[in-house]
């Protein structure tokens, strides 16, 4: 049996791209890299939230705490 969402994909798509708009980061090409990686590998977070039965929302929220973990990276204001 599939886990259903109670989130369409373009909702998580808006919530994906608001984690990176509130992360500065001073090289702006490791943003627009690892943007594109995790953009690239959206289905795979996802599935991944699912079949874990963690929320997809907070899932992709809780990439924030790991992109400030990179150098040379601060909460945008």
């Amino acid at each position: 049996m599939e886990n259903t969402s109670k989130y369409s994909d373009i909702e998580l798509r808006h919530a994906l791209s608001a984690v990176f708009k509130s992360v500065y980061f001073v090289n702006r090409r490791a943003k627009h890299k690892l943007n594109d990686s995790y953009f690239l590998n959206f289905y795979g977070l996802v599935d991944y939230a699912r079949a874990n039965n963690i929320d997809e929302m907070d899932y992709i929220r809780s990439i924030r705490d790991v992109l400030l973990t990179y150098p040379q990276t601060y909460p945008a204001r």
